[in-house]
């Protein structure tokens, strides 16, 4: 077991050492020699161990000693626990590439790959327009979409096999990361798409009612006001003037719209949608339910691909 420890030790340190290079060759022969059942020509793992000895010997004669004795069971110790990294280190990258965290979907443990956890940072939903109660968040697990009606969420591409649940908020950092790899994913693969605009930070809740009203009124230009309102000016979402061109350069009649965004009617449709949001438990936003599966944070385009088409996303 000392020449294959040894051959990976030296195959990296071989890099940036001929010597090294060297002697990473002599242990991946010894290594093939030993798995056909021959002894290695050179000695190899004799040489190494002299090697070893002579340089701890000089330091202590007794650790010397315990090595000589015990040098092929520290070996399979060695062996065994490169094998566990080896492993452990492939699961990070799997799940690192498959679900934004190394540690498995939504975990914030962690992460080598991403030290600053960006891909599980949510804007809070405790205080903004429509704090989330306290009692009903659920940020160890809960996030569910079970129980909630999901008509009353604007929807898109209503004939598809797969569905995604969108929960963001206009103002939101995160949010507003993400929604341009989202509206690239849903144009490229074409799921059932349901959005619900939770406002949690700056006071624009009243863009909710806006949309309520531009949804009903014709539905392919919702989607381009929201994609106007994402790549907005965070600063100008509470313009009134701003949200007035953004629904002008739309073609539609802005006094129709605001009227429709001031009657009681609008506000209780709207408060029901609420509902429904927080029926899933969210804690944060971006929420995101793909065919019922909750990822939390702003996630890397492949991750929502791999949920929607597979790990061969590409390929399709």
């Amino acid at each position: 077991m000392f020449c294959i420890v040894a051959a990976v030790v030296l195959s990296i340190l071989g890099i940036f050492s001929a010597t090294n290079r060297r002697l990473a060759k002599e242990a991946l022969d010894c290594v093939f020699r030993r798995i056909t059942f021959r002894p290695c020509n050179t000695g190899f793992d004799e040489k190494m161990k002299a090697k070893i000895l002579g340089k701890v010997i000089n330091r202590s004669e007794r650790t010397a000693r315990f090595l000589s004795k015990n040098f092929e069971i520290l070996a399979w110790i060695f062996f065994v626990l490169m094998l566990a990294s080896s492993i452990f280190m492939v699961r990070s990258l799997y799940l690192f590439y498959t679900t934004g965290s190394c540690n498995g979907a939504n975990d914030t443990g962690f992460c080598v790959f991403d030290p600053t956890g960006e891909n599980n940072q949510t804007s809070s939903t405790t205080e903004g327009a429509c704090p989330v109660p306290a009692n009903i968040t659920d940020e160890g697990g809960g996030l569910t979409l079970k129980g909630v009606d999901l008509d009353l969420w604007p929807v898109m591409n209503t004939d598809s096999k797969n569905q995604f649940v969108f929960i963001g908020c206009y103002s939101c950092d995160y949010t507003r990361k993400v929604y341009p790899e989202i509206r690239k994913l849903v144009d490229e693969f074409e799921p059932e798409f349901f959005f619900g605009e939770y406002p949690t930070k700056l006071k624009t809740d009243y863009l909710s009612r806006i949309g309520y009203c531009v949804y009903n009124q014709d539905q392919e230009k919702y989607w381009q006001m929201n994609d106007a309102f994402f790549a907005q000016e965070k600063s100008l979402l509470e313009d009134v003037d701003a949200t007035r061109e953004i629904i002008s350069n739309l073609g539609l009649d802005v006094n129709a719209i605001e009227s429709c965004a001031e009657e009681p009617t609008t506000e209780d449709s709207i408060q029901k949608l609420f509902t429904e949001i927080r029926k899933t438990n969210f804690y944060g936003t971006p929420t995101i339910f793909i065919n019922g599966e909750p990822l939390v944070g702003p996630k890397p385009f492949r991750v929502y691909a791999i949920q929607l088409e597979g790990l061969f996303y590409w390929l399709k």
